[in-house]
């Protein structure tokens, strides 16, 4: 399946390839390596959702900070760009930043443009704040304020590599990942909640 905010690229390449083959063959060829490319970009594969907290994102744990209840994921171009939602909740907050695009391992992320949603969970307010990066120019939301969501429903897409930082309240979660760890999106557990962890 193909990610909404996705399509529209995958389908405008397919068409260009189908006009461009009874008269330029390798452009149609190109155009269809390029429909293959974009597929796989913005697939959206289904997903069994783990137990514990899981992952908002595919990729690999680019930092943890226990004290701070962070976990940094770096998703490359390879990786799926649909965001999960780690645990039920109800967006309380969406913000979306202006910024720059510096590269998504760089140190310079901070500044990049950004879209926070905040989640208010039974252990208490979570943010998944969404970053661009170099090439990932947008994002495309898929929830509003308001709305009640389930572990591992689906949060938005981030077009191509980029980062997303995930914050939990550190007293009521032990985070079990580590730095380096690849990670599936709605599926692999990242955090245990901690006994009297649930508000």
């Amino acid at each position: 399946m193909i990610a909404k905010g996705g399509r529209m690229f995958v389908a405008l390449s397919a068409i260009g390839a189908a006009v461009a083959l009874p008269f330029l063959m390798l452009l149609a060829i190109a155009l269809a390596c390029l429909t293959v490319f974009l597929a796989l970009v913005f697939r959206d594969p289904r997903r069994r959702i783990g137990d514990g907290i899981v992952a908002p994102a595919d990729g690999v744990v680019r930092s943890v900070n226990s004290e701070q209840g962070l976990v940094s994921i770096y998703l490359a171009l390879r990786n799926v760009h649909v965001t999960r939602a780690p645990i039920e909740g109800i967006v309380e907050k969406t913000v979306h930043s202006l910024g720059k695009h510096a590269p998504a391992f760089s140190k310079k992320t901070s500044e990049n443009e950004r879209v926070e949603i905040s989640l208010k969970t039974r252990i208490g307010k979570i943010s998944i704040v969404e970053m661009t990066g170099a090439i990932a120019r947008r994002i495309v939301p898929y929830v509003s304020e308001g709305q009640p969501l389930g572990k591992g429903q689906k949060l938005g897409l981030i077009r191509f590599g980029s980062r997303v930082d995930l914050f939990l309240p550190p007293s009521a979660v032990r985070i079990v990942v580590k730095k380096g760890q690849k990670l599936r999106a709605g599926t692999t557990c990242i955090a245990e909640v901690c006994d009297g962890g649930v508000e």
